[in-house]
């Protein structure tokens, strides 16, 4: 027999940053699952994303960069029950939460699930603060700004035409950052320009660092916005865990240092990362990568 093996408390686990809670305060760092993949079109599995990525946790630690997380607290308000039938119920129930959430001023990581529902997110926040000027930093391969017919056909690839049908959202103030070659339409291209969404393809990285591409984005959002949204599809990163996995996309040391440079705003007030399908990673490799992104965004986001 093999002895068990023990916890060794002078090397914590990133999973002991999580608290189970059922309330929260303002200025709290908030994580809810969104366990949701009926309007996902592509491979199924993304339901189990925010599984995959809680089991991911204890496979970091509490300490990078020379910054001890240990000690700190994300309360985790666990799954947000949405029904695999009804796409409508399912995005009502995000906005709901959604709202409270920003209302009494926490700062949450939403981890996903479907993309479709960060439409609902951004709806939830300008029920909560419809006068704010917010600025979207969207990580994605895909512009995702679908035309639909109705809240039942809501789509993966709907939230960010979702997000600038709000009050709090323009296009000048969104940037869709890893969009990919042979991922999108000519007619939705026309279409995100005409709103005039800032597009930096993926070959920008070719050119530049993603720490600089990151600084940049950031300064800029920085001037024009009240706050800042980050939202990740992990379907932009070159890995094979995703909804839409695919190559040529972002590798995931650019991918961490974009999050990180992204993350340092004082303004940024939330975060979601969706599109984790764990039926269709290898070695839980790409949970390992959405559970580091996590450490990256507390760890800027908590220690203001």
């Amino acid at each position: 027999m093999f002895p068990r093996k023990t916890l060794d408390p002078r090397d914590p686990r990133a999973s002991s940053l999580l608290l189970p809670s059922e309330s929260f305060d303002a200025g709290d760092f908030v994580l809810v699952g969104l366990p949701f993949d009926s309007s996902i079109p592509s491979r199924p599995g993304a339901r189990m994303g925010p599984r995959a990525f809680r089991e991911a946790l204890p496979s970091l630690t509490t300490f990078g960069r020379g910054v001890e997380l240990a000690g700190r607290v994300c309360r985790d308000l666990g799954d947000i029950d949405l029904p695999p039938t009804s796409v409508k119920v399912a995005h009502e129930r995000v906005q709901s939460v959604a709202r409270e959430i920003f209302a009494k001023g926490a700062k949450p990581f939403f981890i996903g699930g479907d993309n479709g529902l960060t439409g609902a997110l951004f709806r939830g926040l300008a029920d909560a603060q419809p006068d704010l000027r917010l600025g979207v930093a969207a990580i994605d391969s895909h512009y995702d700004v679908r035309e639909y017919d109705d809240d039942e056909s809501l789509l993966s690839g709907t939230p960010y035409r979702r997000a600038l049908e709000t009050s709090v959202v323009t296009g000048e103030r969104t940037f869709l950052i890893g969009a990919r070659d042979f991922a999108n339409s000519s007619y939705y291209d026309r279409w995100v320009r005409e709103q005039k969404i800032n597009v930096v393809p993926v070959e920008a990285f070719d050119q530049k660092r993603a720490a600089d591409i990151g600084r940049e984005i950031r300064a800029k959002l920085e001037t024009m916005c009240d706050a800042i949204f980050l939202s990740i599809d992990i379907d932009a990163v070159e890995m094979p865990g995703s909804s839409a996995a695919a190559p040529g996309g972002l590798q995931s040391r650019e991918t961490i240092a974009l999050v990180r440079e992204l993350a340092r705003s004082p303004k940024v007030i939330g975060c979601d990362l969706t599109e984790l399908s764990p039926p269709w990673d290898v070695g839980g490799m790409t949970a390992k990568l959405a559970a580091r992104l996590f450490l990256e965004v507390f760890a800027a986001v908590d220690s203001r």
